[in-house]
């Protein structure tokens, strides 16, 4: 039987750890620009791989950084980051391009995307899929989706709606308005809401498999291992918490 001489087997592990490093490479491709934006506009974001993190500023126009990575050039080239703007409302939409040659079928790119917006502006809709998204200050509504992802948003002001699948759900109201409405939807994960302390609104809180708990005192309607309604500090916002595979809680702040 024949071996393969020291010399050889190293010169093979050479070229296949040479392989493997160019296969591991990425391509990066950095996108940076600024758009004016009304105090009070709306801002739209729609994204398939990559997270996103959006934080207020006291300026009125809105900060976008993006950085597009691929496993290649040709992946790269085919990812397109697609803005539509108006002082009212800027929408920012990623597409990935088909093509039917074999080695970009796995090499779809991915898009992070990093903002700065007006502090009053609303999101409109961020829609994810693979990706988490994080907010910070922003006091205009939110609305935050994704698929497989956890979605985090804390200082927020004017009601929001949330809703993952695949991932856990963390928001954080600085001020709760009489007419707002909060809800936090998710199938596996938690949901922690967290409230001022003299916030007064109706509570419908459900999970199937998980406890639910509330720091507030409570005027109950309904209770049960699996459910929880009921009024807090006489009512008035509507807020609405649900989970099949995860615990809730309702957390006043310190």
């Amino acid at each position: 039987m024949h071996h393969p001489s020291p010399l050889r087997f190293l010169s093979v592990l050479a070229a296949s750890l040479a392989l493997a490093a160019t296969a591991a490479a990425k391509s990066a491709e950095k996108f940076e620009q600024t758009y004016p934006l009304n105090p009070d506009g709306a801002i739209s974001l729609s994204n398939v791989n990559g997270n996103v993190q959006i934080e207020a500023w006291d300026r009125n126009e809105v900060s976008l950084y993006a950085e597009k990575i691929a496993s290649s050039d040709d992946g790269l080239a085919l990812t397109d980051i697609k803005i539509e703007h108006t002082p009212a409302h800027l929408s920012i939409r990623v597409e990935h391009r088909k093509n039917l040659r074999f080695w970009t079928l796995f090499n779809r790119g991915e898009v992070c995307f990093k903002l700065r917006v007006p502090a009053h502006a609303s999101l409109r809709k961020i829609d994810v899929v693979n990706s988490s998204v994080t907010v910070r200050g922003v006091k205009g509504y939110v609305n935050l989706d994704s698929v497989n992802g956890v979605l985090e948003a804390e200082g927020l002001e004017s009601g929001g709606h949330f809703d993952t699948v695949n991932g856990s759900i963390r928001a954080s109201f600085s001020q709760v308005g009489v007419h707002d409405r909060i809800s936090l939807d998710t199938v596996n994960g938690s949901c922690s809401l967290t409230l001022p302390e003299n916030a007064a609104f109706e509570l419908n809180a459900d999970s199937v498999n998980g406890s639910i708990s509330c720091d507030f005192p409570i005027k109950i309607s309904r209770s049960g291992r699996r459910h929880l309604t009921g009024s807090i500090n006489g009512g008035g916002a509507k807020v609405v918490l649900d989970s099949v595979n995860g615990g809730v809680r309702i957390r006043a702040a310190k």
